[in-house]
């Protein structure tokens, strides 16, 4: 069982690329699932517990930093791991490089929480997407998006913030090798058959 992760920041088309991928593989060969993690519980409850008492202008403390992290391991363990002789790939939008990024201001820096993360069981993904794309296209897509769909932002509350978490993801992604940044300036059909590609030379 392969484990993909796309990352990025708002707006990059993170989330177009994950649900084009989906379709490609329920109709593939290969038995998959599309997982976004605050789907699952205990990860759901907290980050619920998060939006209900907290907000972005709020500090992360460390304490909370490792309770997701021990969320994100034991949903990891209570829905997925038993499944392993079952699925060829866990597809997923968002992970714990998300959180290394957006929960930095606990004190700990993006590379810190991800060992954090690591260090509670968490497996590494075989495979990462860095989604990747100018600030100023990302924000005016998100806001495109949040008028049809009621949305708002959290964190991306301008092209000035999305610069400071995207040179928070590059930060974060130096020499990990399971990473690949994607350029998604490109036409939507041309990133999908890139995706495709790299993950078939996984299996």
């Amino acid at each position: 069982m392969k484990i993909v992760c796309l990352e990025g920041c708002s707006g990059t088309g993170k989330t177009t690329q994950y649900h084009l991928l989906n379709q490609y593989y329920a109709r593939s060969r290969l038995k998959h699932i599309a997982v976004v993690e605050k789907d699952y519980e205990p990860f759901k409850s907290v980050v619920k517990e998060w939006h209900n008492t907290k907000s972005p202008d709020i500090l992360f403390t460390e304490e909370e930093v490792r309770k997701f992290s021990n969320a994100r391991y034991e949903t990891f363990l209570r829905n997925f791991s038993f499944l392993e002789a079952e699925l060829d790939l866990i597809l997923m939008d968002r992970y714990f490089y998300t959180s290394a990024v957006y929960q930095r201001n606990c004190g700990l820096n993006p590379k810190e929480i991800l060992q954090m993360n690591i260090g509670c069981g968490a497996p590494v993904p075989d495979l990462t997407f860095l989604f990747d794309c100018d600030p100023q296209i990302c924000f005016e897509r998100a806001n495109n998006r949040n008028k049809k769909t009621g949305g708002r932002h959290l964190f991306s509350t301008s092209p000035k913030k999305i610069e400071e978490i995207r040179e928070n993801y590059l930060y974060l992604v130096q020499n990990r090798g399971e990473v690949k940044v994607i350029n998604t300036d490109k036409p939507i059909s041309e990133i999908t058959c890139s995706l495709v590609d790299e993950i078939a030379r996984l299996f």
